[in-house]
């Protein structure tokens, strides 16, 4: 994580404090001085959305990064730790998955949406409201 949340906007009915500064990448939870009993977090939008994630990767931390079309293609590239990144023509850029796994003949990723882990990248296009992806984005983390 990066930075604190000084700069981050409060959001008016949340109470959560939200940065959209691309330099910027953290997510915390914090305690509300409302009595103490409720609880927000402070977040930048890099942390919590697809293409904030894609420009601090990119542009502020300088990863390697390709877009796609070809499963081989991101299947033959990609290392335990890099990050995929899901395309529909309705939806635009709308999904990040972690990659978990490779093997000689699969490559396996994890995510929160419908709670895979080590699923295979194959069948990514079966997950509810991504069959529609054309394109994918990989950006290699180093790890």
């Amino acid at each position: 994580m990066t930075s604190s949340q000084k700069h981050a906007k409060k959001h008016f009915w949340s109470g959560n404090r939200i940065s959209t500064k691309r330099s910027k990448w953290y997510c915390k939870r914090m305690k509300s001085t409302f009595f103490g009993a409720r609880k927000h977090w402070n977040y930048s939008t890099s942390w919590t959305t697809v293409n904030g994630f894609y420009r601090y990767w990119t542009k502020t931390k300088h990863r390697p990064h390709f877009t796609t079309t070809s499963f081989r293609r991101v299947m033959a590239h990609v290392h335990v730790g890099d990050v995929v990144q899901l395309h529909s023509k309705k939806d635009g850029w709308h999904h990040t998955v972690t990659i978990s796994k490779v093997t000689k003949h699969m490559v396996y990723y994890t995510s929160h949406n419908k709670n895979r882990i080590f699923a295979p990248l194959t069948k990514i296009k079966s997950l509810t409201g991504l069959s529609r992806t054309n394109k994918m984005r990989v950006i290699e983390m180093g790890i």
